[in-house]
């Protein structure tokens, strides 16, 4: 085994080449994306896989949910859990269940729209209505 003890105390030999900037050294170690979106592709995948059908309610469950909005108010506090379609597969309709919670802003009977303070809900999407405890009287 060699103890390199001639070229020990030499002084570090020097390129022709001139140095490199640091910024340009530094794209030397960037991460490199060799598919080009894959990973979006991927996050897309995995939230389409989260989204989940439209519950139907039952007649008795519909008739609570109408029992409960005739006892909404301008002012009052609600949470309302509502389906946000994204995509249809034949007759499926898949997409996200939210819960928002707000003050009732009025109730369109027209359009069918439950307004609140932060969010425009179409009730034929909303699956269920808490009211807020202490606002169990009407106008």
């Amino acid at each position: 085994m060699k103890d390199y003890s001639d070229i020990l105390h030499e002084d570090r030999p020097t390129s022709a080449r001139p140095k490199m900037d640091l910024g340009n050294r530094a794209k030397i170690f960037a991460p490199f994306d060799a598919l080009r979106g894959f990973n979006f592709a991927i996050i897309a995948e995995e939230a389409e896989r989260a989204m989940l059908p439209r519950v139907e309610l039952s007649e008795d469950m519909q008739e609570e949910l109408n029992c409960k909005l005739e006892q909404l108010y301008t002012g009052s506090a609600v949470t309302a859990c509502y389906f946000a379609p994204q995509r249809c597969i034949g007759n499926l309709e898949l997409g996200y269940y939210h819960t928002v919670t707000g003050q009732v802003q009025g109730i369109d009977h027209y359009t069918r729209t439950l307004f609140l303070s932060n969010a425009a809900i179409p009730i034929a999407d909303i699956r269920d209505l808490r009211l807020a405890v202490g606002d169990d009287h009407a106008d």
